[in-house]
């Protein structure tokens, strides 16, 4: 048996998402083939700054950071980049909040939960348990996510509720040991990332075309 705790950070698949939300083109140089001086950008209250006038201060210094800083920002923040840039967007049925309930349950999730694990025959069965809302998180998620990977061409999977949680299930569809080794190997939380979905999952939530 394998007893951890559901921490591993791929399964945030949208921190990646998230990371463009703040690039920029490189800023050519100030003449002479030096970079501005970033030390003259003034020092400001974040509440009571004029953020137009500050962030072109900024602007003007060569290096500026790329990262949103917090993932789940990042990703929301690219979402509303795509659907701004979409003329097809219809806002009446944006849904942004629901984006960001369903960040929230894969952060809970993912570092939040405990993952007891076995194997079986042909894979693994996990409970996966938490308390309060991580326990609400972990049966969404994992009804979800199993419904989607018994859909894929290797795994059989399915979910059902046990106290505080749920029971993970995932098999190989075949006898090949490699796909069963790799289906342990993965446990929990790399179980959780296949199927490569998550993007374009959250994209449908924030257009509305998914309650999750």
């Amino acid at each position: 048996m394998k007893y951890y705790t559901a921490t591993l950070a791929a399964l945030v698949t949208f921190a990646t998402a998230g990371m463009c939300s703040a690039q920029r083109e490189s800023k050519p140089a100030a003449v002479g083939g030096s970079s501005a001086d970033c030390s003259a950008v003034p020092t400001a209250d974040h509440a009571t700054m004029d953020h137009n006038a500050h962030m072109a201060a900024a602007e003007r210094c060569a290096a500026i950071p790329t990262l949103p800083g917090q993932a789940a920002f990042g990703a929301i923040s690219e979402v509303v980049r795509m659907l701004k840039a979409d003329p097809a967007t219809d806002w009446t049925k944006v849904n942004i909040e629901a984006l960001r309930q369903h960040l929230i349950d894969m952060d809970e999730v993912t570092l939040r939960s405990g993952a007891l694990q076995r194997d079986i025959p042909g894979g693994i069965e996990i409970d996966v348990t938490g308390t309060g809302r991580t326990t609400d998180a972990i049966r969404r998620m994992t009804r979800n996510h199993s419904a989607m990977l018994e859909t894929d061409s290797e795994y059989h999977a399915s979910a059902k509720e046990i106290p505080g949680g749920a029971r993970l299930t995932v098999t190989a569809k075949t006898t090949d040991p490699t796909l069963v080794a790799r289906i342990r190997g993965l446990g929990f939380a790399g179980i959780m990332t296949e199927g490569d979905h998550h993007a374009a999952h959250h994209l449908a939530i924030a257009r509305g075309q998914i309650i999750h």
